[in-house]
């Protein structure tokens, strides 16, 4: 059970740097940082099956494997964007303007929404964001997935995704697939790397500090530590405003990539206490800080805030907010997020062969939000600009014994007999903001002076208003489960496996779900493969207990409407018909072939995903003035100014089909080697039942067309000595935004290049270029006045992104 690690060169110089680096509470941009020469990494998986030494062209399901060399050929610091271009099922948006969606990304993989694939790290169930998604697209709107971001790519040996369904295996969430980071553990060398880029345009200017180091602990033991320090200046490729006076010189939003800070410590260790005995112990520290814009607010009479002229006593002229902001304002959203995790295990194989594992978990992500540049319209005059809108907080606590052990039943392998327990419990928390950003001030209701008539202005900081104390405190869930998991090779060319797993929740009940896959080899060179298995995913407290109030702008509109956003027990819920949420059921059918052909090595599989009950937020519901009067009646805060209202709901059914295909191969160039790869995915989302009612044909038109029906990465790595070229093709088909844009945008290719040489061994530098030639999405329709809606030009949905093309150099050192 030794670990078995690399042994580059050592020189303790560049080990000393690196620790510098490692050890800089603000790792700050350094002048001489550098990467990693790639430990040799083979495809052995341990995700998707349980029995030990299984490859990943000897899977059950189609499984990606990639190594730090794949995931460092990149301009990108956060790991959704490296996992984009390599993963062509695995889409994420911009989501500039989208409230917490700009500071949380949410990835979707097969079409599904983020929380239906379940993550790992070092095969660990990893914690949720504390986000509960309100924005980021159609698929997302309603999710609470893991934070990806948080796990930066220096620290990873290996990233495997499973494009299969595994809740009979690991659980809750794992409908899409199920994603493994695993952490460096070699117990000496190490990397450390530095990189600078801007885009084309001379903005958006960013920097990224980045150093591993493996230690040993003891004879038999390892410490590997990761860090890495990013800053990104903002982009906008929006234009001025049309609403905004022409005194105003700058613009009015900010529609780009937000301003981003971030800090992401990981760590991973292990020893070997005897030949079969082992204690592990691995976790993260993260904080990132970002802010982005919110809509503008232009200084005209009849806008909602800055319109009304509000009575004041002694001043017969009234107070209106355009005093304050002559030229609009427009509210500033920041976000200080914090994430941390700790997992530790002990591991022991007996003579009999029997392997148990014994571990606990504990993971927390923290959100607080604060609103700058901005008022509490129902206060008036006695609004604060600024304010402290709360915290959101996901906790989860885990508990996990696993067993194996190879059962010798006369075929032509041992039967791997996997069985364990697990308890899993998840607090969500909020807690409210200052009293400012929540509380109803004396012109929530008015009468004008002059004719009598009663008004309301909006309640709570504008833009986000705080969270209440009437809607904060904890709520948890616990939840345990028994699993067992068999796997085996009925013949020297047929191999099967069957898993079940019962799980019980404190107040969902419970469910049973199991799995049947199944691999034949016809011959050395093609084989066929297959599964069939049920899913489930359960509401989160989060999803159970979140509500808010946001601003936005219809299709086509320029003038702001306040959405409401509530649990489905809510009051205003309840009052638009919502029914208590209950859990998702998913039935997946997969079945596909694995073959070498030449030298080439091919996959395809088909995939069929129904899900039944999903979990999401519903269309848009447009209260009339006698719903808004009866909600007033019923005490809900702000009721005269909501303009829409959703809710958490399991309206609708959908089944999810495609197919990915993955080739590969290295052919000899010279004297030099070409690795060529192509991926491929096509995939298609169809609402099959729902309620009418609750989830409307624009919703239903976002859930099916909001992302390309067909994806593809084709990439080329030329490698001649210390040189190697890169180039990376990737292809969007198009998509349709009817809800945000009523638009269909076209497909796009997106190219990118990077060439790389290495000095003396250890140093090398790259330069490269992220979106060489400069592409952009289709840009939206104008106005009947010739103008672009609020300033905006491209879609904030667009999977391609809209910065455009961004160039990078990176200086690497291995030790």
């Amino acid at each position: 059970m030794r670990v078995k690690n690399s042994t580059p060169a050592q020189h303790p110089a560049l080990r000393k740097i690196a620790l510098g680096i490692l050890c800089s509470s603000s790792l700050l941009p350094i002048l001489a940082t550098a990467p990693a020469v790639a430990q040799e990494v083979d495809e052995i998986i341990v995700t998707g099956t349980r029995v030990a030494n299984r490859t990943a062209t000897e899977s059950l399901a189609p499984i990606d494997v990639f190594s730090p060399a794949d995931m460092e050929k990149q301009a990108f610091s956060d790991t959704n964007d490296i996992l984009r271009t390599l993963v062509p099922s695995f889409n994420v948006s911009r989501n500039a303007i989208s409230d917490g969606s700009t500071f949380v990304r949410p990835p979707t993989l097969r079409g599904l929404p983020p929380d239906q694939t379940l993550v790992l790290v070092n095969g660990k169930r990893r914690h949720r964001s504390a986000l509960v998604q309100l924005g980021g697209g159609a698929l997302a709107a309603g999710a609470q997935a893991p934070d990806l971001a948080q796990i930066p790519a220096i620290a990873l040996k290996q990233v495997e995704v499973l494009r299969d369904g595994a809740s009979a295996q690991y659980g809750s969430d794992a409908i899409a697939g199920v994603m493994n980071f695993q952490l460096k553990d070699a117990a000496e060398g190490g990397t450390a790397e530095i990189q600078y880029g801007s885009t084309y345009e001379g903005d958006g200017d960013n920097v990224k500090t980045a150093a591993n180091v493996g230690l040993a602990l003891g004879p038999n033991g390892f410490f590997n530590l990761s860090a890495e320090y990013s800053q990104n200046d903002a982009t906008n490729r929006g234009v001025q405003d049309p609403r905004a006076p022409a005194t105003k010189k700058d613009l009015a939003m900010n529609w780009g990539s937000p301003d981003a800070e971030a800090l992401r410590i990981v760590f991973n260790s292990g020893i070997d206490l005897t030949e079969n005995k082992s204690i592990y112990l691995f976790g993260n520290y993260g904080r990132s800080k970002s802010n982005g814009s919110f809509f503008y607010r232009p200084p005209s009479t009849d806008h909602a805030v800055n319109g009304p002229v509000l009575p004041v006593a002694g001043n017969p002229n009234g107070f209106t907010f355009r005093e304050w902001f002559p030229e609009g304002f427009t509210p500033r959203f920041y976000g200080d997020l914090r994430d941390a995790s700790l997992v530790g295990g002990f591991k022991h194989e007996l003579e009999s062969g029997l392997v148990y594992n014994i571990s606990g978990s504990y993971g927390r992500s923290q959100l607080d939000y604060d609103l700058k540049n901005t008022v509490n319209p129902s206060l008036g005059p006695a609004s604060p600009r600024e304010f402290y809108v709360g915290r959101l907080v996901q906790e989860e606590t885990s508990a996990n014994i696993d067993l194996a052990y190879p059962v010798e039943i006369g075929l032509a392998s041992p039967m791997n007999l996997a069985v364990g327990t697990e308890f899993h419990r998840e607090v969500y928390e909020i807690s409210p903001g200052d009293t400012a950003s929540y509380t109803v001030g004396p012109y929530a209701s008015y009468r004008d002076p002059k004719t009598g008539a009663q008004l309301g202005m909006p309640i709570g900081s504008n833009g986000y208003p705080g969270f209440r104390p009437e809607d904060s405190g904890q709520f948890a869930r616990d939840n345990i489960a028994f699993y067992i998991d068999t796997e085996t090779d009925l013949t020297e060319a047929f191999t099967l496996g069957v898993a079940g797993r019962y799980e019980d929740f404190d107040y969902f009940g419970s469910t049973f779900n199991w799995k049947v896959s199944g691999r034949y080899e016809l011959t050395d060179d093609f084989a066929l493969r297959g599964s069939v298995n049920t899913g489930f995913r359960a509401p989160t407290p989060g999803q159970s207990q979140t509500s808010s109030v946001q601003t936005y702008f219809p299709a086509g509109s320029s003038s702001p409407v306040a959405r409401g956003t509530y649990p489905a027990a809510s009051a205003v819920a309840q009052y638009f018909g919502a029914k208590p949420l209950k859990e998702e059921e998913s039935t997946n059918f997969a079945g596909g072939f694995v073959a070498k052909v030449a030298d080439i090595s091919l996959t395809a599989d088909y995939y069929n995903i129904k899900v039944k009950d999903r979990i999401a937020l519903s269309g848009d519901f447009n209260p009339t003035a006698a719903d808004r009067t009866a909600l007033a009646a019923q005490g809900v805060p702000g009721a005269n100014t909501l303009g829409a209202v959703n809710y958490f709901t399991n309206a609708f059914n959908t089944r999810t089909q495609g197919v990915d295909v993955v080739a590969n191969t290295s052919v000899e160039v010279g004297d030099g080697k070409l690795d060529l790869t192509a991926a491929a995915n096509y995939n298609k989302t169809k609402v099959i039942k729902r309620n009418a009612s609750v989830i409307g044909d624009n919703r239903v038109a976002d859930l099916e067309k909001q992302l390309p029906k067909v994806r593809g990465n084709f990439s080329a790595i030329y490698s001649l000595g210390e040189f190697s070229l890169l180039g990376r093709a990737s292809y969007y088909g198009k998509f349709t935004d009817t809800d945000n844009y009523a638009k269909t945008f076209g497909s796009e290719w997106l190219f990118d290049t990077e060439v790389s040489y290495t000095f003396y061994e250890q140093v090398t530098l790259s330069v490269g270029a992220q979106n060489l030639f400069d592409n952009y999405p289709d840009k939206l329709n104008k106005t009947a006045a010739g103008t672009y809606a609020v300033g905006q030009v491209y879609p904030d949905t667009s999977p391609v992104g809209y910065d455009g093309g961004t160039y990078y150099v990176r200086l690497k050192v291995a030790f």
